[in-house]
Formats: C-alpha cells, sequence, structure tokens
C-alpha cells in the first residue's frame, strides 16, 4: 500500500495543533505542515509555532498572501489589502474604492486569500518527488463541529482529499485543549480568554471578547483603532458599528 502524505492546514489553534500531535503520536507521516499568516496574528501565535517546531522536528511553512508585482508600501500585505488595495467595479474595471475594509459574515476575503494560497501551495506539493497522490488535507474540524463540514468535505479533488482527522477519532474541542496543555502547550495563557485564537481583529468574535481584547491586550486594541484610521469615515463598518464608538461604548462601560 502506497504510503500516505498527510498536509497539515494548520490554524496554530488548539484543534489544528492537537491534530497535528495526534498524528505524529500515532507514527502517521506529515509531508508537510501549513500556516497561513496574517500577520493579524496574537504574538503569542508566533511564540506558539516555535514552540510547535522545537517539539516535533518539524519546519512549518508559512504562506503569506501575494501581492501584485508593481506594489510598494511599507504595510504588510494584509494591512495594505485593507486599506489601500484598489478594488474596482465588476465589468468595468473602474477603481471605485481603496482597501476592502473590514471582513464581515457575508465577505469574509481573508479566507479567500488564505483559501488561494494554500490551494496553490498544494498544487507545488504535487511536483516534488517521492510524494504519492492524492495528497490528504488535514484539517482541524473537532468532532464536535461537524457542522462546519458543509460544501468543504465535497471540494475533493484527483491530487488532493481533505481528511478530518479529529472527526475520525472522536476528538471534541475540549479534548484537544486538554491534550495540548497535558503536553506543554499553552498559548502563554490565551485560551483562559478567548474561545478562538485566530486574527486578533477578527469582527467575526464575540463582543465580550471584543471586550476582554480592549481590557488586556490594550495594545492590539490601539491597533485596531490605527487601522480603522486608514479608511474613509463612511467605511469604518465593524460588526455594525465602529471600533471607535465600541472604544467610546467599553470605556462609559468601565466607569458605570
Amino acid at each position: 500500500m502506497a504510503q500516505r502524505h498527510n498536509v497539515v492546514s494548520l490554524s496554530g489553534g488548539k484543534d489544528s495543533t492537537a491534530m497535528l500531535l495526534m498524528l505524529l503520536e500515532r507514527g502517521e507521516p506529515v509531508a508537510d505542515v501549513v500556516f497561513f499568516d496574517t500577520g493579524w496574528e496574537f504574538p503569542e501565535m508566533y511564540e506558539h509555532l516555535e514552540q510547535l517546531e522545537a517539539f516535533t522536528g518539524l519546519k512549518i511553512t508559512r504562506l503569506r498572501p501575494r501581492l501584485p508585482v508593481d506594489v510598494e508600501t511599507d504595510k504588510s500585505p494584509f494591512d495594505w489589502l485593507f486599506s489601500d488595495m484598489p478594488v474596482t467595479r465588476r465589468g468595468s474595471g473602474e477603481i471605485h474604492m481603496l482597501g476592502r475594509q473590514w471582513p464581515n459574515a457575508k465577505i469574509r476575503w481573508c479566507t479567500g486569500y488564505k483559501r488561494d494560497a494554500l490551494h496553490a501551495h498544494l498544487l507545488a506539493l504535487t511536483h516534488r518527488q517521492n510524494v504519492t497522490l492524492p495528497l490528504y488535507q488535514c484539517v482541524g474540524f473537532a468532532a464536535d463541529e461537524q457542522y462546519r463540514l458543509g460544501k468543504n468535505a465535497k471540494r475533493d479533488n484527483s491530487y488532493c482529499v481533505k481528511r478530518y482527522p479529529l472527526i475520525e477519532w472522536g476528538v471534541t474541542e475540549a479534548d484537544a485543549l486538554a491534550y495540548c496543555y497535558k503536553r506543554g502547550f499553552a498559548w502563554n495563557g490565551l485560551y483562559r480568554f478567548f474561545s478562538r485564537v485566530s486574527c486578533f481583529c477578527c469582527p467575526l468574535q464575540p463582543l465580550d471578547e471584543l471586550r476582554t481584547l480592549r481590557r488586556h491586550f490594550s495594545d492590539l486594541w490601539q491597533r485596531m483603532l490605527v487601522m480603522e484610521s486608514w479608511l474613509p469615515e463612511n467605511r469604518r463598518r465593524f460588526k455594525d458599528t465602529t471600533v471607535s464608538a465600541l472604544d467610546a461604548r467599553f470605556a462609559a462601560e468601565e466607569v458605570e
């Protein structure tokens, strides 16, 4: 039987971390570990990636969004996409605004860049020597998250098949976090504050966690206020309000 080539899609959170460690613990071969770096990660996440590399002995492949070759900017790629990218009208090609602005539930442009970068990387892996197709893209959905599968489970093709090891093994989100803690991975306490530890500025996180971000991670909150200032006033919508309005609201709550 040909050796299975697992490619781990690593978000860096508890589920994908547990998935990687469990694959290795079970003796399954891991061809690559891929992390998409938005530049909007918690600083603790970068420390976690270094810890994970040291623990496993594996080099994590870091992907980033590719910008047009003629772009000159001092901003990080996602900051440029967020505030400076020329956005054209469909059909006419006319530039009607700069920047993609804050993502939202309907327009998750950030996820699109991640998906495209991963797709390109997986295609490149197929040209490596000694790689048996199909690749198995391992996604860290937990056993109590099967509702997240949706159409994702149907997007297989001739060279890559999605695989959900934690669902195969019946590992829940709580199981995954306990497993990581037991092996010394604690993200410097991030999971004491947040249910998800992806982009610190994600508008999809609960309001209570945004309060927590402002209270306990004030430097990151201030960065969000700076990011908002890059956008025109009529394009600053964030969770049906603005970051500055939330800042004023949270400040008022603290003095009540």
